[in-house]
């Protein structure tokens, strides 16, 4: 069981699948060279298996990296895709099509620049603590 691969598609089909995201690609890990900004963008940032006696393993509780990029000196074009990512992911919980997300909740909020070029790229978002339970 991958936990990691079921919980990356439940964040795709939410952010994907958002009416008030349309139009904003969105990536795992890493987007296509040449994608657009601004974009969305999440990943694996690492966490435990949560094991009972016998080694037997109940579920995942992982942290993932959840994240709007966009090319701008500020952060006021990114605000509006964080706080929708939020809406979408903090307390909520959903099926996979072998597993259940049992829990996602921001643990910390993430702010950063990085300028390449000369161009500036804002990332805003949070970590989300997402536990996953496979079937």
């Amino acid at each position: 069981m991958n936990e990691i691969v079921r919980v990356d598609e439940w964040l795709y089909s939410i952010l994907h699948g958002d009416q008030a995201l349309a139009g904003v690609p969105v990536a795992a890990y890493v987007a296509k060279q040449g994608t657009a900004f601004p974009r969305i963008q999440f990943n694996f940032q690492g966490g435990s298996d949560v094991v009972a006696v016998g080694a037997i393993r109940i579920m995942l509780t992982g942290l993932w990296q959840v994240k709007a990029i966009v090319q701008a000196e500020s952060y006021a074009p990114a605000k509006p895709l964080a706080d929708r990512l939020d809406a979408l992911l903090h307390g909520k919980k959903g099926q996979v099509s072998d597993g259940v997300i049992l829990g996602c909740k921001r643990e910390q909020p993430i702010a950063y620049v990085e300028v390449d070029s000369g161009l500036q790229y804002r990332h805003l978002g949070g970590l989300y603590r997402i536990e996953v339970q496979g079937q």
